[in-house]
């Protein structure tokens, strides 16, 4: 297409634009350069956007009023920082086409200025809705104490928000006097705070508290609940001093007994077996999620008290194995 037709055809008060053409050498395959024109074209349509929201960020923050939305300059201030890229535009239109006097292939990508206006305010309050649905089902994830899976899917949230945030800064360098309602200003602010406030809350990790009972013939064998703590530590748990602030509540009693001593050969082998009972509650709803006694059987050359303490030495990691795998449920 002539530049000068298309220039008709597509004027830039109208239309967003942006064309590639490649030279095809033999050898190449066709569908790949169709597949990369096309491309190249719809990046440089982008590219076009792009320019005109980074000038609307330098007019918007250069001229800004005191009367002007707070949050309204934030999304645009935030864009001035953070550089945040144009990720796909709706409605956006690819047209590819081959020379046949020279071979080259070319692409001309364009989207309607007003038809984008319309597309980006519907998709703005699809996502505002769509976010506080999201919203809602993380905040009732940490009310219900499983804040693992509510970290996990946090970063989605904030996806989702910078995602508004884009099509909010392509809305006003389409048009700057647009107002804060179109752009669902007050619904993206207060979707932000939730989310700030979540994200404030659960950069706290889990809150365990933790009592551990161990005996050791007779006396305190505080080696198991220090173990134990290390392991859940690596799993971002905190550890309280009482169940009122505490996602979990676990409680953990072992003792150890003794099991028989075999002689052979002048050498005396001692058995010992260590039992613990774990229980497990989630503690913002009083639930026991998980109650079970495990052995584990230790043997030593020395004595009793040693093979126990090889005992409490394997019988360790399935503790820690057990909680893990309740607290990630």
């Amino acid at each position: 297409m002539d530049p000068m037709r298309r220039e008709a055809f597509y004027p830039v008060e109208k239309y967003y634009t942006g064309f590639a053409s490649v030279t095809v050498t033999n050898g190449e395959d066709k569908a790949a350069i169709y597949e990369r024109v096309q491309q190249n074209a719809r990046v440089a349509a982008i590219s076009s956007i792009q320019v005109s929201v980074e000038q609307t960020v330098e007019r918007y923050i250069k001229n800004t009023q005191a009367k002007d939305s707070a949050t309204t300059l934030d999304i645009m201030t935030s864009y001035a920082q953070s550089h945040t890229g144009i990720k796909e535009i709706p409605g956006l239109k690819v047209e590819v086409w081959e020379n046949p006097k020279t071979g080259d292939i070319s692409a001309f990508a364009w989207v309607n200025i007003y038809d984008l206006s319309k597309r980006l305010t519907r998709r703005i309050i699809a996502n505002v809705a769509k976010t506080d649905v999201e919203l809602q089902a993380i905040e009732s994830l940490v009310q219900r104490g499983d804040k693992i899976q509510a970290i996990n899917e946090l970063s989605n949230l904030q996806t989702m928000l910078d995602n508004i945030e884009n099509d909010q800064r392509i809305m006003l360098s389409i048009d700057p006097t647009i107002t804060d309602e179109d752009l669902a200003i007050e619904d993206y602010s207060r979707l932000k705070e939730r989310c700030l406030t979540l994200t404030s809350e659960l950069k706290n990790g889990i809150n365990i508290y933790l009592v551990c009972d161990a005996m050791l013939f007779g006396t305190n064998y505080h080696t198991l609940k220090g173990e134990l703590q290390s392991e859940l530590s690596k799993m971002g748990c905190a550890f309280n001093s009482g169940n009122e602030n505490s996602d979990w509540a676990i409680y953990i009693t072992a003792i150890a007994r003794e099991y028989n001593m075999v002689e052979m050969g002048g050498m005396k082998q001692y058995y010992v077996y260590v039992d613990a009972n774990i229980i497990v509650e989630k503690t913002a709803t009083g639930q026991r999620i998980y109650e079970n006694s495990i052995s584990e059987k230790g043997s030593h050359t020395l004595n009793y008290e040693q093979a126990a303490r090889q005992a409490y030495h394997a019988i360790s990691p399935k503790i820690s194995n057990i909680l893990n795998e309740q607290i990630k449920r």
